[in-house]
């Protein structure tokens, strides 16, 4: 049935399909090994720059904030420019930028570094995502979304394995290391990638039609004045920031809670919970395609088994001690935790039109970057703040660490019943509006 479906989606075939997808999957993962590589290293690159819990929490915070800048940017810019030239030519400048943050000497030059990756980073998701919407039909982009929502954990692993086992005194190496592969895959972009025609996809333009839906501004209003896209950004930005989060500050919460000896182990120690991410954004592209043939909210109700059950597992997870038992739980934490990651862009793509998909994802890219600034920032202060009022000679990781978790899955769980009681008014417009906007070929 899924071979089917891919088949049709307009004059891609098959075979240069899968390398679209393939390709820019292992662009994500590098993206994000090189987004992550600070967990890892945490310990030995806080102790070599002199940095504390809120410094480092700061950059975090303004990493995030230059998101904000960067998926306004490259939105705007993608539902008007060829997004692979755009996608091509941002993996070229983050990779480079990678590279060079292994010569930094302070914090004002990590912050400036890891500020410019991520501008340009922003062009991915903003890009690649609604580029993909245009290859794969909706009844398909589930599984698609599942395989791309994989590279998260994948990335994370890769930063993880590469770092615990080649140790983490020489830090400043690793930012090489994931840096070159990264100019690679920006050339094959360039030189293999074929832009798609927006609407493509779409179920009302299969059969052979045309759409006509271009960017203008008045469609970018329109767009911003849907009820459930903004639900969507907010979801996102609760789910995202939890396990933005739990990969960044988890090593250095394992270390000082003494459930793991050092930041090596405590590195190895998150295989388990990535494992269970990996799992779990495939098995939700798969649920959602499954479901949707009974419910046109499927993706809707995986996200809310997603935020319910990861909230009960994160209270198990920080209850927990020993190294052994958090490794079982954590796996079973990524497992439900990540059902949702497919969900999020399925759900925006079922409301929201081909031509302003970038911008679209540009505003979900805003949202979750600012709810990730404010929680690193929030972790950082409240753990120093706590820890000093307790006489601790470092900042209380669990107290902002838990508390963040909690309250951004609780959150997700109430966004989630609110979608599924509004998003079906406009599903049902979308349709309507995507029918009117296809013409015969």
């Amino acid at each position: 049935m899924q071979r089917q479906a891919i088949r049709r989606v307009g004059p891609a075939s098959l075979s240069y399909l899968v390398f679209v997808i393939a390709i820019l999957m292992a662009v994500n993962t590098i993206k994000v090994a090189d987004r992550e590589l600070l967990g890892p290293i945490f310990e030995p690159l806080s102790q070599d720059l002199n940095l504390n819990d809120l410094q480092l929490g700061l950059i975090r915070s303004a990493t995030d904030a230059t998101l904000v800048v960067g998926v306004i940017f490259f939105g705007l810019l993608a539902d008007r420019w060829k997004r692979r030239n755009v996608i091509g030519a941002a993996v070229l400048c983050w990779s480079a930028i990678t590279w060079v943050t292994g010569r930094v000497q302070n914090l004002g030059q990590l912050l400036s570094a890891r500020a410019g990756m991520a501008f340009f980073q922003a062009a991915f998701t903003t890009s690649a995502y609604p580029m993909m919407g245009d290859l794969v039909p909706r009844r398909s982009r589930g599984v698609v979304m599942g395989l791309m929502g994989a590279t998260f954990a994948l990335g994370t692993v890769l930063a993880l394995l590469v770092t615990g086992l080649l140790g983490t005194a020489s830090w400043r190496r690793f930012f090489g290391i994931f840096g070159i592969p990264g100019l690679v895959l920006g050339v094959l972009i360039f030189v293999l990638v074929r832009e798609p025609a927006r609407g493509g996809a779409e179920d009302e333009v299969l059969d052979g039609g045309i759409y006509s839906g271009r960017f203008t501004w008045s469609a970018l209003k329109q767009t911003l004045r849907i009820r459930s896209a903004w639900l969507v950004y907010l979801l996102d930005g609760c789910q995202g920031s939890t396990w933005w989060a739990f990969s960044f500050w988890a090593p250095a919460y394992l270390v000082r809670r003494q459930i793991a000896p050092n930041s090596d182990v405590a590195a190895l120690a998150l295989l388990p919970a990535i494992l269970g991410f990996v799992t779990g954004t495939v098995l939700g592209g798969w649920l959602i395609d499954r479901l949707r043939r009974r419910t046109e909210r499927s993706a809707i109700w995986v996200a809310l088994l997603s935020t319910s059950a990861a909230l009960v597992l994160s209270i198990v997870v920080f209850a927990l001690t020993n190294l052994t038992a958090v490794l079982v739980a954590g796996f079973f934490l990524g497992l439900f935790g990540y059902l949702i990651m497919p969900a999020i862009n399925v759900i925006l793509y079922d409301v929201v039109p081909p031509e302003t998909r970038s911008s679209a994802t540009a505003a979900d890219g805003v949202v979750m970057s600012t709810i990730s600034a404010l929680t690193g920032l929030a972790i950082g202060a409240i753990s120093e703040y706590v820890g000093a009022q307790q006489g601790l000679a470092e900042g209380n990781l669990r107290v902002g660490f838990q508390g963040a978790v909690t309250v951004l899955l609780s959150g997700g769980i109430i966004v989630s019943l609110l979608l599924l009681r509004i998003a079906p008014r406009d599903m049902a417009a979308l349709r309507k509006y995507v029918a009117d906007r296809s013409h015969g070929g």
